[in-house]
């Protein structure tokens, strides 16, 4: 993402929090806004740059919690540890009220919030983090991108039959935390079907730029419904 894009989603969530009393949609985004979930391996870090692109948006993926970081009251290097990822409540509680923080938890989730939206209003594709279910009654298009443990393990490898059992562990470990991350947040699936208008198994694409290609064409068939 460009830095004057980002520069100028930080400018909006400052003017946001200036009129906390706006409602959430009363300014309806103009420019393409996907929100694409995915698995870890599956392809997703590939594809939404090149989705974006072909949109003529921008892609928003670590920038979100870069941006959240950046507003954030509590300790950064806490809140970047619950980026689609809960660690024990406790720990967290004790070590917040020890440094006299916010509790980091229920910032995330605001903040969270916020940027995405923000991004929504401007145009984007927008990585994971929930933002599909953020986004509800907002015109978006939701995405989800999905693989098998075992083929995502191999992309990961990169063609290394060696490296390929310590990436199965990778994709089966990321995967459970973000399951957690939405039952936690969001009190539902992350895979249920309904939550999304595509969902795409990459494990029979050789070539991710036909995936990209393929969420395009149904991201314009589908913005051309009523």
């Amino acid at each position: 993402m460009a830095r004057d894009a980002y520069d100028a989603l930080l400018t909006y969530l400052r003017i946001d929090q200036m009129q906390p009393h706006r409602a959430r949609g009363s300014l309806a985004p103009t420019a393409p806004v996907v929100t694409i979930a995915r698995s870890h391996g599956a392809g997703a870090e590939t594809i939404a740059p090149k989705v974006a692109e072909a949109l003529g948006v921008a892609c928003f993926d670590k920038e979100i919690l870069d941006a959240i970081v950046a507003e954030a009251k509590s300790d950064p290097a806490l809140l970047r540890t619950l980026d689609e990822k809960l660690p024990e409540r406790a720990g967290m509680f004790l070590y917040a009220s020890l440094m006299g923080l916010h509790d980091p938890l229920t910032e995330y989730q605001q903040l969270l919030a916020r940027v995405v939206n923000a991004i929504a209003f401007r145009g984007g594709v927008i990585v994971g983090r929930g933002a599909h279910l953020l986004l509800r009654g907002a015109p978006r298009f939701r995405v989800r991108i999905v693989g098998s443990d075992e083929l995502c393990a191999r992309r990961l490898a990169g063609g290394d039959a060696d490296k390929v059992a310590a990436q199965l562990a990778e994709v089966q470990r990321i995967n459970a935390a973000r399951t957690r991350f939405f039952q936690e947040s969001f009190k539902i699936s992350g895979e249920d079907p309904l939550h999304y208008d595509l969902i795409v198994n990459t494990d029979r694409f050789a070539d991710l730029d036909a995936v990209a290609d393929l969420i395009v064409r149904a991201y314009r068939i589908h913005g051309a419904k009523p």
